[in-house]
């Protein structure tokens, strides 16, 4: 047989099949089982129904309470460590604000300067209170718990003609229902210069310090007790230093006056410290 020959009966050989592997396929009748849609899976929709789909919020469900456990696990973790570096600080703080205290006492009335240096602070103070801030020696902020649930402000006094208490403490804290409350030490004031009680009728104690001190009734709008603690009490002497700018514009203005042929009065050159500053920062600071 030619090869001619043979290459003709292979080609019909290879067309019948493909006739015989085309007639095999047949279209499913519509209520033929069908796979399943991978994608239906991977959204979450099992094949099989309601049952799949009761299956798979079960497994979400069990899913989800293991990361929140995980997350309140985490959370736990950072309240820890936030409690033990709040204890660390705490503790280095504690050092810098006792050394600041001990400088403050040795420099006569600086509180009491403060006080009336405060721009807002001072609005509030009659002339008989800045007498009486004059005696303040020292101030003290407390924050109740690590949480900072609440603070006890504390003002020590020199022994003076107005009352006999040593300590003024006024504390802010909750109450059982979460609100906010606050009481204060009774004022020991001396027969004649019970102040509240001498300026009653008067509009300027409706804003006095000690008409504060003694009021626990507006507590929520509480203006006195949020400049000390967030203004007053992180730095005091930025404010105490207000008086001691104005003396020296004063001095610098008599300076002026002077003339020539007077010699000039000593003033602090900007970038070195005052005196003061030297005294409640240490020596060694120097301010630019």
């Amino acid at each position: 047989m030619s090869g001619r020959s043979r290459g003709r009966k292979s080609s019909r050989a290879k067309n019948r099949g493909k006739g015989r592997a085309k007639a095999r396929v047949r279209p499913a009748p519509d209520d033929a089982p069908r796979d399943p849609d991978p994608s239906q899976e991977y959204l979450g929709v099992s094949w099989g129904g309601k049952e799949g789909r009761e299956g798979s919020t079960e497994g979400s469900m069990d899913t989800l309470e293991n990361v929140q456990l995980k997350l309140e696990n985490m959370n736990a973790q950072a309240d820890r460590a936030y409690l033990r570096l709040s204890r660390k600080f705490g503790q280095l703080r504690l050092q810098h604000l006792e050394r600041r205290n001990h400088l403050i006492q040795n420099i006569p009335g600086f509180w009491g300067q403060a006080f009336q240096n405060h721009p807002q602070l001072a609005s509030f103070l009659n002339s008989q209170e800045k007498e009486v801030l004059s005696y303040l020696n020292s101030l003290e902020v407390e924050e109740l718990g690590l949480a900072r649930l609440g603070y006890k402000i504390k003002f020590y006094f020199n022994r003076n003609p107005y009352f006999q208490n040593k300590v003024l403490i006024k504390e802010y804290g909750c109450g059982p229902s979460g609100q906010v409350v606050s009481r204060s030490t009774p004022i020991q004031w001396l027969p004649g210069h019970d102040l509240p009680s001498l300026s009653q009728g008067n509009p300027e104690n409706n804003r006095s310090f000690f008409g504060w001190f003694s009021n626990h009734s507006s507590i929520e709008s509480d203006k006195i007790v949020e400049i000390i603690n967030e203004e007053l009490w992180p730095n005091p002497l930025q404010f105490y230093l207000l008086s001691e700018g104005a003396r020296v514009e004063k001095g610098k203005e008599k300076e002026g006056r002077q003339g020539p042929g007077k010699q000039p009065m000593e003033t602090t050159q900007p970038g070195t410290c005052t005196e003061v500053e030297r005294m409640v920062l240490g020596p060694h600071v120097s301010i630019t």
